[in-house]
């Protein structure tokens, strides 16, 4: 059981690494967004000269934006869900195993991207963006390591989940502590 809780522990310490620098990746890309599309309404309408490069530099930040905060929205329980049935359970050892087969299905999947993912770029060496005159395997190469983060995210999910269906009450408190922790009820 400790060895179990320092391997998950571990995957914590990484997907809470993972988080920090997806977040600040992103909001950092969003920005770089704005100043670009602020340059290219000056360029277009005050100087009459639209420049070519800054609408493909800002969709390929929206790819890797969506890449980068895919594990993390995962991690947080961010994505689209039905609510109700989850409520109806209340926490106890059947949500635990209806949580556990979730998480099994999203891993499958994530494999599944992840080998369509190594595909696409793959097949991004033979692209090339013609604005930007960059392969398009550099808007791909975000996806990969984008699935495989989520699957970390998705055990370390799978192992809390476990460790509530063997006992409810102590994941309960921990989810409980967490929630506490995320908000600052914890703080003095």
């Amino acid at each position: 059981m400790a060895t179990s809780n320092k391997a998950l522990s571990a995957i914590g310490k990484v997907n809470n690494f993972v988080e920090w620098t997806a977040v600040n990746l992103a909001w950092i890309m969003l920005f770089a967004i704005t100043i670009l599309n602020i340059i290219q309404v000056f360029y277009r309408y005050v100087l009459n000269n639209a420049l070519s490069w800054t609408e493909e530099a800002s969709l390929w930040m929206m790819v890797w934006i969506t890449f980068c905060i895919l594990p993390v929205a995962y991690r947080k329980g961010l994505n689209i869900s039905m609510m109700l049935f989850r409520d109806m359970l209340k926490r106890n050892r059947v949500e635990y195993i209806v949580r556990c087969i979730y998480h099994i299905i999203v891993l499958v999947i994530a494999g599944v991207c992840l080998y369509q993912a190594w595909l696409m770029y793959k097949g991004g060496h033979r692209l090339e963006l013609p604005a930007l005159e960059i392969s398009k395997a550099w808007v791909y190469i975000i996806m990969p390591p984008a699935w495989v983060l989520l699957m970390l995210a998705v055990i370390e999910g799978f192992a809390n989940d476990f460790m509530g269906i063997l006992n409810p009450a102590a994941a309960q408190e921990a989810e409980d502590a967490k929630k506490r922790q995320a908000s600052g009820g914890d703080q003095i």
